[in-house]
């Protein structure tokens, strides 16, 4: 099938086909009308390879999620440990898919990381490397400088965002630009 004439949003086939590998490996991809990295993806796939059986596109998946989340996390991590002076250690693991776990695990210090959209990983991410720093090291990171009151990492416009726990603000997370 020519690239040029795929359309994510039309195609009978790769909608049913991602209804239905989505559904095999439990995964929610987010309403198609929104801007969705996650369907990008499966949708390079699927120009690529046709409809892949759910067992063996669960890797990918996973190689995916693994790849997001421990990009956001290390720059996250970074981040803490500037801001706070500590010696954070990195806290990333992951499983392979198996029966349990279709698509494998993928774990930022304690917390597994569920979502397959770019904003969401970045978001269970940060709520991730947030409560690694808290147990692990005591310690309320990050801190809004005007309040002195810890954000919380929420997605908004489809962008991942720390809000300030008094409510009045938000600021971009690291990596994450303007729009």
């Amino acid at each position: 099938m020519p690239a040029s004439a795929f359309d994510p949003l039309t195609d009978r086939a790769f909608l049913a086909w991602t209804r239905e590998v989505c559904e095999q490996l439990q995964l929610e991809p987010g309403r198609a009308e929104e801007s969705n990295d996650f369907l990008a993806f499966l949708g390079k796939h699927f120009t690529l390879n046709g409809e892949l059986p759910a067992d063996h596109l669960a890797p990918l998946v996973q190689q995916r999620r693994i790849d997001v989340s421990t990009r956001w996390a290390r720059r996250l991590f970074d981040r803490a440990r500037r801001e706070t002076g500590l010696g954070i250690e990195e806290a990333l693991w992951s499983e392979p898919p198996g029966h349990r776990e279709p698509t494998g695990l993928t774990q930022v210090g304690n917390t597994t990381i569920l979502a397959v959209r770019e904003p969401d990983i970045a978001c269970e991410t940060g709520d991730a490397v947030q409560g690694y720093v808290m147990d692990r090291y005591r310690t309320v990171w990050p801190v809004c400088p005007g309040h002195g009151l810890g954000y919380h990492a929420v997605l908004v416009g489809g962008a991942p965002q720390w809000e300030c726990s008094s409510g009045a603000h938000r600021v971009p997370m690291p990596g994450e630009h303007h729009r």
